[in-house]
């Protein structure tokens, strides 16, 4: 009898997320899809050490030690050798989320597409929010995107009950590509531009640093424009590490129906090496709501865990990359 319950409350545990579950599928197949709509030509599977090292140089100070600081593998390559590039990054995140003054816990998986023409990712979280506090949880499934340059930000209950679907809109579409740049410190390599040049406005896709106009040489400007949407970073890094700290930009805050054009922080901690580079397992994200004086409202906070990459070009069917680093610990701070 006891077993005949526990399987039935598993079906109906699948009926219930099912609509949720079939969605992000479809999701999944889209980011496949933008991945498959450029000539292999264009893309790179990988790189030699030498050409990597010759685009590292032609950037600002600041990111040339970022990316000799996080390209591990670089650092231990003849230049002859060839570094593979990843396609897509896979992972695990658990934390907690600010929703209505309280930090909820959230799990989540997520999926990169890592290589800025074809940017885009999927992240499917599941947060337990109070329906009776203290005595009954309900999960609400939460879905943010990117792809093919639109943005996606959805919520639901189980049996498909719609909590939120955000409007798609440009300012919908920047923000997501932001946080795409954001993350893109888990895979910086594909945060290195062939030539660090925009060679016309009107080109689709561009990807340029800047040195910072704060003139501090531990800071740059990350200028990138993707599907026509244009997204304007700042990173700053640890002087002594030379890892990313941090991130700023003015980010579109969905405020009601609209949006509202607010400095946005992104913060990164406990560095480790991962698919031969160097990358934060901790994250939090804030906004600055008041002045600068004021301290940032951090509404998320995560931790990474399992990173798969992959590289070639059916990433749903091959194995992780090998390279000569194991698993190693350093912290950014």
């Amino acid at each position: 009898m006891l077993e005949y319950l526990i399987g039935a409350a598993a079906v109906l545990t699948w009926l219930m997320h099912f609509p949720w579950h079939k969605g992000i599928h479809d999701l999944m197949l889209k980011l496949s899809d933008e991945d498959a709509d450029y000539p292999r030509e264009d893309d790179e599977d990988h790189i030699t050490a030498a050409e990597l090292r010759m685009r590292i140089k032609r950037l600002p100070d600041a990111v040339q030690e970022y990316m000799k600081a996080v390209c591990h593998d670089a650092n231990h390559y003849n230049d002859d050798e060839i570094i593979p590039v990843a396609r897509t990054l896979r992972m695990d995140q658990d934390g907690e989320f600010l929703l209505n003054g309280q930090y909820i816990a959230f799990t989540a998986t997520q999926e990169f597409r890592t290589r800025f023409k074809h940017a885009g990712f999927v992240w499917d979280a599941v947060m337990e929010t109070n329906c009776i506090p203290k005595l009954v949880t309900m999960p609400v499934n939460v879905c943010d995107a990117y792809i093919n340059g639109g943005g996606i930000m959805k919520a639901q209950l189980p049996l498909g009950i719609p909590v939120m679907n955000a409007k798609s809109t440009s300012e919908l579409n920047q923000g997501e590509l932001m946080r795409w740049a954001a993350e893109a410190t888990l895979f910086p390599i594909a945060l290195i531009p062939k030539d660090n040049t925009i060679k016309s406005d009107s080109e689709e896709t561009s990807l340029k640093w800047l040195p910072s106009e704060e003139g501090d040489g531990n800071s740059a400007i990350l200028q990138l424009k993707h599907h026509d949407t244009k997204a304007r970073l700042t990173f700053h890094f640890n002087p002594d590490t030379h890892l990313a700290t941090s991130i700023q930009a003015r980010r579109p805050r969905a405020v009601g129906e609209a949006y509202v054009m607010t400095k946005w922080e992104g913060r990164f901690y406990d560095y480790e090496i991962h698919g031969g580079v160097k990358i934060p397992r901790r994250m939090e994200v804030g906004w600055q709501l008041e002045g600068d004086d004021t301290p940032l409202e951090i509404y998320f906070k995560g931790t990474n865990h399992n990173f798969i990459y992959l590289t070639n070009h059916h990433s749903h069917h091959n194995h992780h990359t090998k390279h000569k680093s194991e698993v190693q610990h350093e912290h950014a701070e």
